[in-house]
């Protein structure tokens, strides 16, 4: 298992992963970054690859950001556009999964699982083809992401059965979520292609006036510094035979600004304890 973090292309992260010791980094793509799939050309992936083995860092996933179920169609047909384009980046980049968000529309739950049973099956089929995984990440995004609970992973996995699609998963949404990470975990190991390191800290008295409804009783932090059960992940991780990578998504209000690196290099020390 190799350690990095969630970062757009940077050659100044770079360096700075290769001389904190990380082994890579999740290529964050998205509209306006560095590497945008809109504009991406081949001559920039290949200059991008050659500085990164220059520097000995290795891209574990790529990330791609839009919304493939856009409301207006020719956005959504871009979006799904520049997921192609991705995985050209992905695959010059030499790793086989591509993670996103599963955005779909409708109200209810039946109207989200018929939109994403008709946009992923059709992805599915992309990824097939040109021998991708989609991890797709579990972060509700106020139920905007139809991956938010085993419940639904588990619909989701039946609406739309291709191998080629599953979860990168993040303990940290869980935690405020209310739900057994190392359970879901565990219950859903064999599709898990990819994994975010993020913790998440409850701030209990602001909890007990607030209430679940109400806001800031909790906010993420960097691994160790919440509430996550890091020994019970990484023994369900062993349990599960899980082959992937470990990425920081660093989104730690407390380590921001000038001390966003040390929220990193806090991070990977703290996994790092957890690895032979």
């Amino acid at each position: 298992m190799k350690l990095g973090f969630n970062s757009p292309y940077n050659e100044d992260r770079v360096r700075f992963a290769s001389s904190s010791t990380f082994d890579g980094i999740e290529l964050a793509l998205s509209p306006g970054s560095p590497l945008d799939p809109a504009t991406v050309t081949d001559d920039d992936i290949q200059q991008a690859r050659e500085f990164l083995e220059e520097e000995g860092i290795e891209i574990l996933t790529v990330f791609h950001f839009e919304d493939y179920a856009a409301p207006h169609k020719s956005t959504a047909a871009d979006a799904r556009k520049h997921l192609q384009r991705a995985m050209d980046v992905a695959e010059t980049m030499n790793t086989p999964t591509v993670c996103c968000n599963a955005w779909v529309e409708g109200a209810t739950v039946a109207e989200k699982l018929a939109s994403y049973t008709k946009i992923f099956g059709e992805l599915a089929r992309v990824a097939e083809d040109r021998g991708f995984r989609l991890a797709i990440e579990n972060c509700p995004h106020g139920g905007r992401n139809i991956a938010w609970s085993p419940a639904m992973w588990e619909r989701m996995f039946n609406a739309v059965p291709s191998e080629a699609i599953g979860l990168e998963f993040d303990p940290s949404h869980l935690v405020w979520e209310g739900i057994d990470a190392v359970a879901a975990l565990k219950e859903f190991g064999s599709r898990v292609f990819a994994f975010h390191a993020k913790d998440t800290e409850v701030l209990g008295d602001v909890l007990r006036r607030e209430g679940i409804l109400g806001e800031g009783w909790w906010r993420y932090r960097i691994p160790g510094w919440g509430e996550v059960d890091w020994t019970g992940m990484f023994a369900a991780l062993a349990d599960v035979r899980y082959e992937g990578d470990m990425i920081i998504e660093h989104e730690d209000p407390v380590f921001d600004g000038e001390q966003f690196e040390q929220g990193l290099r806090l991070g990977l020390r703290h996994l790092r304890k957890y690895m032979a």
